[in-house]
């Protein structure tokens, strides 16, 4: 576990102590690399969100001094208002912090078909983390997913002439009629979904707030998607976020690599409940990014859709180790990308030191050499050979040499 503490400075540049969550205590140097890996991936989108944004009223200018030169320098007004940003961070730390790990069920249920001639059919059901989960129950594909945290729902329960529970209504909220029923094989199997779905829905952010928006949406239970603050409880070191970005540049590089995505960072947690995106910038090379920062600041707006793969694997005392030791080693480092990487197959071993020092990463080769440091790609394919859209799942090309990647996970950050 990480014990290194973070302390609120200007503009999210992040203060961390000296000890690793392995143990190994950072030099002086890698400390400052640490916080500038912080500020330089976080003021890359800020520069990125004030020359995509028509509406200049979302930024304010501050003048700076250099010397005789007197500048103008734009920012994102939630980053000026670092009372307000403290605020909001500290609300979304508490409502993860107190937010109870709740009790998971799996089994059969019998849904209720909308046609009323086809009557029930058996699904197999999942209910985990405030999300309900049913599957076909001979093929095994995912049938719908009810989100709680990211749609509104109202729990119905239809009873006998005895008072007992027999079925159950998951009706969302909004502009729809669509609603989910199940009853179990016997009335204390139902009884005892009923008292676990009231508990997971009382937890989650579509009973704190109202969130009728996704179910506008056609055939919105068709499509698993996660919340951004699900990702901050439930993310792991190891996981991917996958990005389709707005801009011309991201438009041309997703049709010259045939994918859906031109950008890709790994997730990472450097305290209990600090989560921190690692990547690679055209602008500032590689750092890193708070989650709650990204969540806050409404970075996702510079982006179609943002996509969460969650790295299914053991994550032993030598997987972290790893993991954390090559975060350290290659913060700070440039940006590159040029084709002449992308003619390079084979991967080559820097001995050198100072060719380690000197070596740059475009996003995807970042998160290829991470792999491969965790042995989880193999060691002889270039690094340089991977785009973003190699970790999307229509590439079936992709094998770990162990664990898996999930489905993918589309994030809805409307529901903070």
């Amino acid at each position: 576990m990480q014990t290194s503490i973070d302390l609120p400075s200007p503009l999210g540049v992040v203060q961390t102590s000296s000890i690793t969550s392995t143990g190994k205590i950072l030099s002086s140097d890698q400390q400052n690399n640490l916080k500038d890996a912080v500020k330089r991936s976080e003021e890359d989108k800020l520069f990125r969100k004030q020359n995509q944004l028509n509406d200049m009223e979302e930024f304010e200018a501050m003048e700076v001094q250099n010397g005789d030169k007197t500048s103008l320098i734009y920012y994102y007004k939630a980053l000026k208002l670092d009372e307000e940003i403290q605020q909001n961070e500290e609300q979304i730390n508490n409502i993860v912090q107190i937010r109870q790990k709740l009790g998971m069920i799996e089994g059969f249920l019998m849904k209720k078909s909308p046609h009323w001639f086809q009557g029930y059919s058996q699904r197999n059901c999942i209910l985990r983390n405030r999300v309900f989960r049913y599957y076909d129950a001979e093929n095994k594909k995912v049938q719908g997913v009810l989100n709680f945290d990211v749609q509104s729902f109202q729990l119905q329960e239809l009873q006998d002439k005895n008072g007992n529970t027999v079925e159950f209504i998951l009706k969302p909220l909004g502009q729809t009629q669509k609603v989910f029923q199940f009853k179990g094989g016997t009335v204390d199997q139902t009884k005892t979904w009923v008292q676990l779905i009231k508990l997971h829905l009382q937890d989650s952010i579509g009973t704190l707030k109202v969130l009728n928006s996704l179910c506008s949406y056609e055939q919105f239970w068709r499509f698993d998607r996660i919340s951004s603050l699900q990702i901050m409880e439930d993310a792991e070191d190891g996981d991917i976020i996958l990005f389709q970005g707005k801009d011309i540049n991201c438009h041309i590089q997703r049709t010259l690599t045939h994918a859906n995505f031109d950008h890709i960072g790994i997730l990472i947690r450097l305290n209990e409940n600090q989560l921190y995106l690692f990547e690679a910038l055209p602008m500032h090379g590689v750092g890193l990014c708070r989650w709650n920062k990204f969540i806050i600041c409404k970075w996702n707006y510079l982006y179609h859709k943002v996509i969460y793969r969650k790295l299914q694997v053991n994550r032993d005392e030598n997987f972290i180790s790893r993991m954390h030791e090559f975060v350290t080693e290659n913060i700070g480092k440039q940006y590159s990308f040029n084709p002449t990487k992308l003619f390079k197959f084979k991967s080559t071993m820097l001995q050198d030191p100072q060719q380690q020092q000197t070596r740059t990463f475009f996003s995807s080769e970042l998160v290829a050499a991470c792999y491969k440091h965790l042995n989880l790609l193999p060691k002889e394919v270039s690094s340089t050979q991977y785009s973003p859209g190699s970790f999307s799942s229509e590439n079936q090309k992709l094998s770990l040499r162990y664990g898996s990647l999930s489905e993918e996970y589309l994030i809805d950050f409307e529901g903070e």
